[in-house]
């Protein structure tokens, strides 16, 4: 089985047409939360970083930076841009192998702009980049589910590459189908790209405090290389054409526990991992904690209890709370506040507004919210003091009036409702925007992304998320 090669035969051939109506949708989904996320996370020291970096460069102009008001080159726009994608960690999450979309999108995007694509063929490569991405990620994951062994206090992670890199082929995937390579050229720029790929560093970061703006692994370098090594396949620039095939291939480095190429390609163009597999934030902050954060937004809200009626809240997360940045209370930067169980909830508890100011230094510096964190307890399933607690949230309320304990669970407001309807995910993006767009740029934004199929020119719709020089901006 040549791997590499049927996955470019598949890139190429493609079409609008043979792409699900639900796919489609989840695309424009996609889009739509993004450049959300990316207009919020001009706010941060990263954004303000990746920002000055694409500004400054000079280069020709032929990508939209998000926000910015204004272009660079393909490779640039989609570093900055996929920067931004990530640097609130407000983007969606793509099960099985979570973040995704910040790795594949930037790279197809500015390609699409340059060269001037309809928004169906925008469509096309964004399902193709995920899709692509995602099985390669699970190629690598079956034989580790067999056979993983525990990292830390029981923790096993999903993935034994422990990264995000290998979306790399993804992004390839969604450049090549822009520029209209044919299969040799989309397996040499395979080749170039896995040559490109940066090592895994998931673990490093998760067990480092203070944390550092590269998270995981930078979704702007890997977004760069991606449009790199497209165009250069394109000029004529040799790869390796076997890089996912054989006994020193791809997956020697970054497969920890073998590889299994016959999850990669099985079903290919007939079964999407796009299908019932996005979820979507609604609050600025890792993953693991978004359902305890349902249940406890829930219990104060129809409870209408104040941060200064709190005694205790008592939390039991999954075994991501073991690692250091979970479990790290002295918050230094923003990328420390999307990380930090303690902070996460205490924000949350004083109902500050969802978006950047959540990371914002104000409210990771706030007086308050570090004494709310002292009446926070995390719990795992390894902790000691667990003792078997079975509520996901326990909140002890002191009544002043009573002088009475009051004690609320997820059993005082279950069910509770965790997905996102594209109603909110339109509040969020115009959250997002707010203040960067005008309100005009935002309505045309909404409707424009969901119709993406029947814009003749993505330049068009890039125009759209500009920065509006009369509108104030917010503070960083």
């Amino acid at each position: 089985m040549n791997t590499t090669s049927i996955l470019a035969r598949f890139i190429k051939e493609i079409r609008f047409e043979d792409i699900p109506g639900g796919i489609v949708l989840e695309t424009k989904r996609l889009l739509l939360d993004s450049i959300g996320c990316a207009l919020g996370g001009i706010y941060t020291k990263k954004g303000e970083i990746a920002l000055s970096f694409g500004t400054t460069t000079g280069s020709s102009q032929e990508a939209t930076i998000i926000g910015a008001g204004q272009k660079a080159s393909a490779p640039v726009a989609s570093f900055v841009n996929g920067e931004l994608f990530n640097a609130l960690d407000y983007d969606a999450l793509c099960a099985p192998s979570g973040h995704i979309t910040p790795y594949v999108l930037s790279a197809p995007l500015a390609l699409a702009e340059k060269k001037n694509v309809r928004g169906k063929d925008l469509i096309v490569a964004i399902a193709v980049a995920h899709e692509i991405a995602q099985r390669v990620c699970v190629g690598l994951a079956v034989p580790g589910r067999l056979s993983r062994k525990p990292l830390k206090n029981g923790l096993s992670v999903q993935l034994p590459i422990h990264g995000y890199g290998v979306n790399i082929f993804g992004g390839i995937a969604g450049a090549s189908r822009i520029l209209g390579l044919d299969s040799d050229e989309i397996e040499h720029a395979f080749g170039i790209g896995g040559g490109m790929c940066p090592v895994p560093t998931l673990m490093q970061f998760a067990e480092t405090v203070p944390s550092s703006m590269s998270k995981f692994s930078p979704a702007g370098w890997i977004s760069q290389a991606e449009v790199t090594a497209a165009l250069l396949a394109e000029m004529g620039y040799t790869g390796d054409r076997n890089v996912l095939d054989g006994e020193f291939a791809f997956w020697k480095s970054f497969g920890a526990d073998g590889w299994d190429p016959g999850v990669v390609v099985s079903g290919l163009g007939n079964i999407w991992f796009l299908s019932d597999a996005v979820g979507y934030k609604k609050y600025p902050c890792c993953g693991a904690m978004h359902g305890a954060l349902d249940i406890f937004c829930e219990i104060i809200k129809r409870f209408d209890i104040k941060p200064e009626e709190v005694k205790e809240l008592n939390i039991v997360l999954n075994m991501l709370a073991e690692l250091s940045l979970w479990k790290n209370r002295t918050i230094e930067n923003h990328v420390d506040a999307q990380f930090s169980t303690a902070y996460v909830f205490a924000v949350a508890a004083h109902q500050i507004e969802l978006g950047y100011k959540w990371q914002a230094e104000e409210t990771f510096k706030s007086p308050e919210i570090a004494a709310f964190m002292k009446r926070i307890n995390v719990f795992t399933p390894a902790s000691n003091q667990h003792n078997g607690k079975k509520a996901v949230v326990e909140v002890i309320v002191h009544d002043n009036n009573t002088r009475e304990e009051k004690r609320y669970t997820e059993r005082d407001v279950w069910p509770v409702r965790g997905v996102m309807d594209e109603k909110e995910l339109c509040s969020k993006f115009e959250a997002n925007a707010e203040g960067i767009l005008s309100p005009q740029q935002i309505e045309d934004a909404l409707k424009t992304i969901l119709s993406l199929e029947k814009v003749d020119d993505v330049v068009r719709l890039m125009g759209l998320f500009s920065s509006h020089k009369t509108m104030p901006r917010r503070p960083a």
